[in-house]
């Protein structure tokens, strides 16, 4: 009965747009990717615990890797530390709310990060799905003669790093075009041109100052229009907001959208936000204003989607989405999260969406964690690709995707 509540007050709160749907109770993984997870398991069972001299210290006195998020790391009675905080990705054998709990000391706190950028406090909406991996997060004091036990409704394993399938390097690429871009983006215009932009001249991240439009009939030949905004002839708002000096422009794209050209853009390093430039010609060579004194976006990489009915939406940061407005100034729905089919999350920047053949396509870019066979271990940072049948975009994340992929290093670069 308690599961039946819970369940009619998730879907109601979800009706409402204060949580985002569930994923159905599918299976997680192939049989494949659970070979590849226990592999993964071999290297990286168990938490990561650090041990503080208290509760509002930054720096810890020791970490290390123990079997279970209460479990205290080697020489943890000599440190001298009266405070713990310990992380592991944890999947349970059932879905639910599993009713998490730390018996055996007081003050003790859970938290729970579905992403690398959502953490929230564990509650009883906090719905888990069954063998999906989720990162726990939890701190209690530390005192004598008190023994913390993390406890769950179902059996439940560990993960110091977060499970992820690794893959086969593909072919090197040729160089599209003798420009020195990174987070390139290209747009085929009603002209029969293509437009391209991106990152500008990133040999230093922290000041890429401008935003620049190429344009090219073939792919092959292309014309710089030049700074169609300029972080030190045009920022307002941003140079309050970022107050060191620095000038990070970061991932700008040109769309065409409601009859007019929009440019979607990020800022760096502190800031880590985005918003909209609009072109006061209706030219894509502009100039180009932003459409609100602030930011829209509340992490980099936005870009934008329009569906077949004319639909407008945007995508930032590791599948955040909302309806934009038709003046572009703001969002006519709330901010949403696409979820994969497994419920894990889509990747963890650089999302975009497309729409071929009826299917729609979810790139994403994440960190990956190998494993060689002597336990030692590697990141790559790369692009996944996700898709699925339904019939209209919003729909995503209420059903999820039906299949998904993954596709290991298949960047554009130029």
């Amino acid at each position: 009965m308690t599961e039946r509540i819970i369940a009619f007050f998730m879907a109601f709160f979800a009706f409402l747009g204060l949580i985002d749907p569930l994923p159905g109770d599918v299976s997680s993984y192939s049989e494949s990717e659970n070979k590849l997870l226990e592999d993964h398991l071999r290297f990286s069972h168990g938490a990561t615990v650090s041990l503080y001299a208290d509760k509002y210290s930054k720096e810890p006195l020791l970490t290390g890797r123990t079997p279970g998020l209460c479990d205290l790391p080697e020489g943890a009675e000599a440190s001298g530390a009266s405070f713990v905080r310990a992380s592991a990705w944890v999947s349970f054998s059932k879905s639910g709310n599993q009713r998490l709990r730390i018996s055996g000391v007081p003050d003790a706190q859970i938290t729970v990060s579905f992403n690398e950028l959502n953490t929230k406090p564990y509650t009883v909406f906090t719905y888990f799905k069954k063998n999906v991996f989720y990162k726990i997060n939890v701190s209690f004091p530390l005192r004598k003669n008190c023994v913390p036990t993390f406890i769950s409704d179902s059996a439940y394993r560990c993960s110091v790093d977060y499970p992820s399938f690794g893959g086969e390097p593909s072919e090197p690429l040729s160089p599209l075009a003798d420009v020195h871009l990174r987070d390139p983006y290209i747009m085929l215009d009603k002209d029969g041109f293509y437009y391209m932009t991106g990152t500008y001249d990133p040999v230093d991240w922290s000041n890429t100052r401008e935003i620049h439009v190429y344009r090219s009939s073939d792919l092959t030949d292309w014309a710089d229009l030049g700074a169609l905004w300029s972080y030190e002839r045009d920022a307002t708002w941003q140079k309050e907001l970022i107050t060191d000096g620095s000038s990070p422009v970061w991932a700008p794209e040109l769309h065409y959208l409601h009859g007019n050209y929009w440019i979607c853009y990020s800022l760096g390093w502190g800031a880590m936000v985005g918003s909209v430039l609009k072109s006061t010609t209706g030219r894509p060579e502009g100039p180009y204003e932003d459409v609100v004194d602030g930011p829209l976006f509340d992490y980099i990489d936005s870009t934008f989607f329009e569906d077949d009915d004319g639909t407008v939406y945007a995508i930032w940061s590791d599948g955040q989405y909302a309806e934009m407005k038709k003046d572009m100034t703001g969002f006519r729905s709330a901010k949403r999260s696409l979820l994969s089919e497994s419920g894990q999350p889509v990747g963890f920047e650089g999302c975009f969406v497309l729409k071929y053949n009826g299917l729609y396509y979810l790139c994403s870019s994440a960190y990956t964690v190998h494993y060689r066979e002597d336990g030692t271990s590697y990141q790559t940072y790369e692009r996944q690709t996700a898709w699925n049948n339904t019939k209209k975009y919003g729909s995503i994340c209420q059903k999820n995707t039906e299949t998904e992929k993954y596709r290991e290093n298949k960047q554009l670069w130029i």
